[in-house]
């Protein structure tokens, strides 16, 4: 997450070179549409000039195999008289089959194309917010782009004006809920209360900011003591209280609490989520039955 300072770009021009300068600096925020109507739209056309040649082509192939006085009728059982057809003059269904051949490799890599473009990832929020920004710094101008594409990422008076189907060349990294939260928030907070002032403009992107790296490994070092934390609380709530109902009340607490973190503080799954809760639940009854039979031992001796 990084804040402006002076312009690392001051050699660039002004308009696409600086932008392109910019997207470099910040793999992240290097965000393009991806067309998916457009996209469609020409797989819908092959789609349908495929159809047609291969109508044609059925129909070729059933008019020819009815053919009793010449070759034609050996077209659909051997490929050597079907390639031999233009030294006979009878080339149409050769011709259908050569035209369906490149139709086909145009349709599949367009096919292919489309759909490793539509699994590319959308742009995070926080960077659409940062290019938006960018784009309205005095170093890019009052008029940063002109054309028709300058609206493409929205604006700071239309921050939801982007277009719908932008992706991320580099998008950031899949972090928990609780990450990503103080990613966007807590590092707001600190550029608001002047912390910026004493970090230096990194020599990479050419701005003050904090590292992803370094805040994921702040959250990472919280959540791992809040994971040690919780079941020692745990124990030490259900050792102090005595009443049994009290003491399962406790136990959904803190199994609520547990499950709460594995949703929020990591990217654990619904099933990995069930498996400790589930688990961390047998150990507090574990205990509790234990507690209760050693207290009622030591009452008895």
């Amino acid at each position: 997450m990084a804040g402006f300072s002076d312009d690392p770009l001051g050699g660039l021009v002004t308009g696409y070179p600086k932008l392109a300068g910019q997207m470099g600096r910040l793999p992240e925020t290097a965000m393009f549409r991806t067309f998916a109507s457009l996209n469609a739209r020409n797989l819908l056309y092959l789609q349908a000039e495929l159809i047609a040649l291969e109508k044609k082509l059925i129909e070729r192939e059933a008019a020819d195999s009815n053919d009793e006085k010449g070759m034609k009728s050996q077209y659909a059982l051997d490929w050597f008289w079907l390639s031999q057809s233009q030294d006979d003059g009878e080339t149409e269904q050769l011709d259908l089959i050569m035209k369906l051949r490149r139709k086909l490799k145009e349709y599949n890599e367009a096919l292919i194309q489309a759909s490793t473009v539509a699994n590319l990832q959308e742009p995070d929020k926080w960077d659409l917010n940062y290019m938006q920004r960018f784009l309205a710094t005095k170093e890019m101008g009052s008029l940063a782009l002109i054309g028709d594409d300058a609206t493409t990422w929205g604006s700071i008076t239309n921050p939801n004006g982007f277009s719908p189907d932008l992706i991320a060349l580099r998008p950031r990294q899949n972090e928990d809920a609780f990450s990503k939260w103080v990613a966007e928030n807590a590092v707001v907070n600190l550029f608001r209360c002047g912390c910026a002032r004493f970090k230096k403009a990194s020599r990479v992107h050419g701005a003050v900011g904090f590292e992803d790296s370094t805040i994921f490994r702040i959250t990472s070092w919280i959540t791992s003591i809040a994971a040690s934390l919780i079941p020692i609380g745990s124990i030490v709530v259900l050792y102090y209280v005595n009443s049994m109902l009290a003491r399962l009340g406790i136990i959904a607490a803190f199994n609520l609490l547990i499950s709460a973190c594995l949703s929020t503080c990591t990217n654990a799954k619904r099933a990995e989520v069930f498996g400790v809760t589930a688990a961390f639940a047998a150990v507090q009854v574990v205990f509790v039955g234990t507690d209760k039979t050693v207290s009622g031992n030591g009452r008895g001796s």
